[in-house]
């Protein structure tokens, strides 16, 4: 009798499939929180600590979540300018985490990928906390809440251009969009922003103010009630 969609995008995709004019509404996922996890200045300073610039994924290991391609973007930069840190479940495509291990070992980025598995509450909290840059190229995302969840701490955003992450990333200003098949241009933004942390400040603070300008969780149930 009609939809509830999570995104355009998702809107777009149903509507090629089956076709328009049943009546619809977009109901963006909310906000957690009324405030960002991390204050203004937190993240400022912690976008300018020195050293290797630390990349966070979040998502289990299955192929849709490109990790394969961020692994080949990485190997191919200097091993001293950046650490991985990936939290998802290992057990949900047990065969693609394999491959991803395999391509670990064969490419010796063992002791700069770290796969924790899965993690909640304050756990996952502390990786958000202290990470640099969400890097998350997913072949595929109908919204994409990770990217949301990212902002809250700060965190801009790699994503791709598939998908409905550019609903909730602007490319150039709290993250970058790029083809999930590019890993070349993936590498170039990671490096960029190793090399301008002023320009990362920039970001991680228009991140948070993305967040903050998202609605929250009990606007997305009025448009839906009201609907």
């Amino acid at each position: 009798d009609g939809f509830v969609f999570n995104s355009l995008t998702t809107r777009e995709t149903v509507e090629g499939l089956i076709g328009g004019g049943k009546p619809a509404v977009v109901a963006y996922p909310g906000r957690d929180r009324d405030v960002s996890a991390l204050s203004r200045e937190l993240v400022q300073a912690r976008a300018m600590e020195p050293g290797p610039i630390r990349l966070l994924m979040v998502g289990s290991l299955i192929p849709r979540k490109n990790l394969h391609t961020l692994l080949n973007a990485l190997a191919s930069l200097p091993s001293d300018i950046w650490r991985l840190e990936v939290v998802g479940s290992l057990e949900t495509g047990p065969q693609y985490a394999r491959q991803v291990k395999d391509q670990i070992e064969a490419e010796s980025l063992g002791y700069r990928v770290n796969l924790l598995g899965i993690l909640t509450g304050r756990e996952l909290a502390e990786r958000y906390s202290s990470s640099q840059i969400l890097a998350n190229p997913s072949s595929y995302e109908g919204f994409g809440l990770v990217y949301l969840e990212g902002k809250s701490y700060g965190l801009p955003s790699l994503a791709s251009t598939t998908g409905a992450a550019h609903e909730v990333t602007t490319h150039g200003l709290d993250g970058f969009l790029v083809s999930p098949s590019r890993p070349e241009i993936m590498a170039q933004h990671i490096l960029a922003l190793h090399r301008d942390r002023a320009k990362l400040a920039r970001m991680s603070l228009a991140a948070l103010e993305r967040y903050e300008a998202y609605p929250t969780w009990e606007a997305s149930a009025k448009t839906i009630r009201s609907f």
